[in-house]
């Protein structure tokens, strides 16, 4: 049996044993009474016999105990009021859980047993006067405050001779015969004889019996003026409540003359709180099973599992279609509803999908590696920013088609003459656990609500990478038709050569798609969760660093179209005019990178997390080594002998510089930086010095 089936079952229980006090015991016709049940049923036992997920709304629709109150409704006779009649016709209460102490309806006092109690000492001597604080002091009465009484206190007790400790036949009011303490005077009051009573505070012998008594149930109270029967103001149904109220608040189980009634009393008082107790309890722990929660990342797929009898399932094949096939209800009922609750999220990203579902096509004009980058970069965009619940849908559902094609053809089967046989065969085929393919769907539901969380809590990060996307695609496309045949009929008005130009714009080319490269890693980074900085900034790091790096790409972009022609034109007809055309092209390139690196530095050390420092670090490092690796590529390929190694191995140590040892301080790592720039435009000065020897 599964937990929810106990727990079910334990609460039917509870629900039949109320229901059992209720019909022998309550009655509507008692107005308190009923307004009491009816607040304990229907709040603290309210409970749904059959719920229904309406379009798996955020909401457990629960009816009311309809059994409970349909008892309740057709109650004939009421407890309560046999036992305020009882509490009428009766004064004094033994108390069940309690047996130490005798309470007195009248006035609200609660008095020692003497039963119980030793209110002479051993063979029946009085005890002396100094003793009798510690005696009742020593005693443990399960009930706190008792003293010895007045004399009047003591009269009110047995002047009627209803106290059962008054013995039959005795000429006055003494319990057992005896004169007991109490610390008021002697003689009378108001006409009233104290000594009859055996009310006494005058030993002449210094011994006494004591029969103590407390008010602890009516401190700071009214109730002897409230139960008084010449007080106007209060019913005699009231003024009974009264005392049946300082019973129940203080937990008190009073005996009565009548059996029958005492035993009412346990049940409506006693035994009825604490099954509506448990009931509560257990109710708590159905709803917990039953709760219907909104679709999210952190959604239990075992809570809605705990409905379906499992090991019932496995054994059973028809039960396992079943289940599937309700399982996939469930779900898609859920999904459905999701959809309807982030409607305009999915709305904003279906128009993003459309737009990342259309197949790359290769460009002619890009190379191979060009058209591979803009292919992989699609597809990353199209996995990871495509939205919508369709492919979730569409998952389910093929489970769900599944487990129909199982019970269609356990029906064919059943039309055949070949039933055993192939139900048995068909039994032992391999197919999924219940359970696991639970988990599995619950799994593939949750990747997607994963994805749409972070977009509808990142949704202008998200929009804004495909922006770049778009942008940054069609850029590149542009570089590679428009920027270059501009860049041809630029050289050829001047009359530059094709291998001239040609060469510049690979070398333009091979900037671009180094640049090209760092955009992604960019994006994949955002996604993976944000970037903590120190200081409140307007766009998240990722978008900083896509800023910069577009600002460097317009910067490179810039140089080739307005500025290259010119270095060559300066040194076009110098001896060796190549050679410093080459060095000082990659000098103004290397302010390029200068400015980016300066930009990294207000990012990097404005990040909170020295992880994310480190990542930004080795992320921008192969671009901010790019002219370096230029030169020496460059030297390598002309074998300038003029230069020497010395300065060429300085120069190659550049790239040797560990910026990493300096993330910690932002002023040593701009100092460095610093260093690291004179000595590139120091260095590259020095060659160029040589080459003019």
């Amino acid at each position: 049996m599964s937990n929810l089936a106990a727990l079910t079952a334990q609460r039917d229980g509870l629900l039949k044993k109320i229901r059992a006090i209720e019909a022998a015991c309550e009655g509507i016709e008692n107005e308190n009474n009923a307004k009491r049940v009816q607040k304990l049923n229907l709040e603290q036992a309210q409970y749904s016999a059959q719920r229904q997920e309406i379009a798996a709304k955020l909401a457990v629709v629960d009816g009311k105990l309809a059994a409970i109150n349909a008892g309740i409704m057709e109650l004939g006779g009421t407890g309560v009021e046999k036992i305020l009649e009882a509490i009428k016709n009766q004064r004094w209460y033994f108390i069940k859980n309690k047996p130490k102490i005798l309470f007195d309806r009248n006035t609200g006092l609660i008095w020692a047993n003497l039963n119980t109690f030793n209110y002479v000492g051993k063979e029946n001597n009085l005890y002396n006067l100094s003793d009798v604080g510690d005696i009742i002091n020593n005693y443990s009465f399960g009930v706190d405050g008792f003293r010895v009484p007045t004399c009047y206190e003591l009269w009110q007790a047995v002047e009627d001779k209803t106290i059962p400790f008054h013995r039959d036949g005795d000429a006055n009011w003494r319990l057992f015969g005896i004169y007991y303490l109490a610390c008021e005077y002697n003689g009378y009051i108001k006409s009233k004889d104290m000594d009859d009573c055996g009310a006494t505070n005058d030993i002449s012998n210094q011994t006494v019996a004591i029969f103590p008594c407390s008010d602890y149930l009516i401190q700071n109270s009214d109730y002897q003026e409230i139960i008084n029967p010449d007080n106007p103001v209060y019913t005699e149904k009231e003024r009974l409540q009264f005392t049946l109220d300082l019973f129940t608040k203080n937990e008190l189980w009073p005996i009565f003359t009548d059996a029958e009634v005492t035993e009412l009393y346990k049940k409506i008082y006693f035994e009825k709180p604490k099954l509506l107790a448990q009931l509560q309890e257990l109710q708590t722990q159905i709803n917990e099973l039953q709760k219907v929660t909104l679709l999210s990342s952190d959604f239990d797929y075992t809570a809605l599992l705990a409905k379906y009898d499992i090991k019932a399932i496995n054994v059973s094949l028809i039960k396992y279609y079943q289940a599937v096939q309700q399982w996939c209800r469930e779900l898609m009922e859920k999904v459905d509803y999701y959809e309807e609750q982030k409607a305009s999220v999915i709305k904003d990203f279906n128009l993003i999908s459309l737009k990342l579902s259309k197949k790359y096509e290769a460009d002619t004009n890009l190379t191979e590696a060009e058209n591979t980058l803009l292919c992989d970069r699609q597809h990353f965009f199209q996995k990871n920013f495509s939205l919508g619940m369709n492919s979730v849908k569409t998952k389910i559902l093929a489970v769900k088609k599944q487990a129909d094609a199982l019970e269609y053809r356990i029906d064919e089967i059943d039309e055949g003459e070949n039933s055993l046989r192939e139900l048995a065969e068909l039994e032992q085929e391999k197919r999924a656990s219940f359970a696991f393919l639970a988990e599995n769907t619950a799994k593939i539901i949750k990747n997607a609500l994963c994805k749409i969380e972070y977009f509808e809590a990142n949704h202008t990060f998200v929009m804004n990478a495909i922006n770049i996307w778009e942008n940054w695609t069609e850029g590149y496309r542009v570089f590679k038709t428009t920027y270059k045949e501009d860049m041809k009929h630029d050289c050829e008005d001047d009359g530059i050569e094709e291998e001239i130009w040609s060469a510049w714009y690979q070398d333009w080319q091979q900037l671009r798609y180094a640049i090209e490269l760092k955009m992604q890693p960019v994006i994949e980074r955002g996604l993976c969760g944000s970037m903590p900085t120190n200081k409140e900034v307007k766009t998240s790091v990722p978008e900083q660093l896509i800023h910069i790096l577009d600002e460097y790409k317009k910067q490179i972009d810039k140089f080739y179209k307005e500025e290259r022609k010119g270095i060559y034109q300066k040194f076009a007809f110098q001896a060796g005019g190549d050679l410093q055309e080459k060095f000082e092209t990659e000098s103004s390139l290397y302010k390029f990178v200068a400015m980016l690196q300066s930009e990294l530095q207000d990012i990097i050390f404005n990040c909170k997390n020295a992880e994310d420092r480190v990542w930004i670090l080795n992320w921008a490092n192969s671009l901010l080594d790019i002219q370096i690796d230029e030169v020496l590529k460059f030297v390598a390929n002309n074998d300038l002998q003029k230069i020497s190694h010395t300065i060429l191995d300085e120069f190659a140590a550049l790239k040797q510089k560990n910026y990493d040892i300096y993330l910690a301080d932002a002023k040593a790592y701009s100092e460095e930086k610093a260093r690291r720039e004179k000595a590139y435009n120091s260095l590259i000065f020095k060659m160029r010095k040589d080459l003019a020897k």
